[in-house]
C-alpha cells in the first residue's frame, strides 16, 4: 500500500490519485504569497529532482511504496531566497571590489575573464529584488525601495556591458564603484528593513 507523508506527517490519500501529477494537482493549493509549492520529493526514498518532468507526471502511483514530500509557501520560500541573497551580498561586494583593484593596475585582460560571472550574479540579484518587490509581506515605502533598486541594477548591468564591448575598462571600473557598491549597501538596507534576514 502506498504511504504518504507530506513535510514528516503521513497524508490520507483514500480518494486516490491515479498518478504524481495528479496528487502534486492536490498538494499545491492555495493563491498569493500563502500558495503551498512542493519544493522536494523521494520515491521510495530516491530524491527526485525532475517531478515537474512529464515522464514523473505521469508516473502510476501504484509503482510507488512511499512518497515523502516537502511542501513550502510561497512566502516562505521567497523569505528564503532572501536570506540566501543576502548572505551572497557580502562576497559580491569583495568581489566587486577585487574587481575595480584589478581594473585600476592595468590587469584588465585578466579581470576582463572574470567580468561575466559578476555580471551573472548581479542579473541572479536583480531577478530576485523583482520577486521581493511583488512578495505579499513587501508593503509600500519598501516595494518602491525595491523597484528602485530594480532600475539601478538593471541600468547598471546595460552599462557596464556597453563599456565592456568598447573594452573601457577604466570606465568599467568607475561604474563599479561608482555605483554598483553603494546599490549592494542600499539593497541590504531595504531587505533588513522589509524581512529582517541579518537576525533570521
Amino acid at each position: 500500500m502506498l504511504r504518504i507523508s507530506v513535510n514528516g506527517t503521513a497524508c490520507n490519500t483514500a480518494s486516490g490519485p491515479e498518478n504524481w501529477g495528479d496528487l502534486l494537482d492536490r498538494l499545491e493549493t492555495g493563491d498569493g504569497g500563502g500558495r503551498r509549492i512542493v519544493t522536494a520529493v523521494r520515491f521510495g526514498g530516491v530524491a527526485v529532482p525532475t517531478f515537474r518532468e512529464p515522464i514523473a507526471l505521469g508516473r502510476t502511483l501504484d509503482s510507488i511504496a512511499t512518497i515523502e514530500v516537502e511542501l513550502a509557501s510561497l512566502d516562505d520560500l521567497l523569505h528564503t531566497s532572501a536570506q540566501a541573497a543576502f548572505a551572497s551580498i557580502a562576497p559580491l561586494t569583495t568581489a566587486t571590489t577585487r574587481m575595480v583593484r584589478r581594473l585600476r593596475v592595468d590587469q584588465a585582460p585578466t579581470a576582463a575573464r572574470d567580468l561575466p560571472a559578476l555580471v551573472a550574479s548581479v542579473q541572479t540579484l536583480t531577478t530576485l529584488t523583482v520577486a521581493l518587490a511583488r512578495a505579499r509581506r513587501c508593503h509600500e515605502p519598501h516595494r518602491a525601495d525595491f523597484d528602485a533598486l530594480v532600475l539601478r541594477l538593471c541600468r547598471l548591468v546595460e552599462d557596464v556591458l556597453a563599456q565592456q564591448r568598447n573594452a573601457e575598462w577604466q570606465a568599467v571600473a568607475s561604474l563599479l564603484e561608482r555605483d554598483l557598491l553603494p546599490t549592494l549597501d542600499a539593497w541590504v538596507l531595504v531587505a533588513r528593513r522589509v524581512w529582517s534576514v541579518a537576525r533570521s
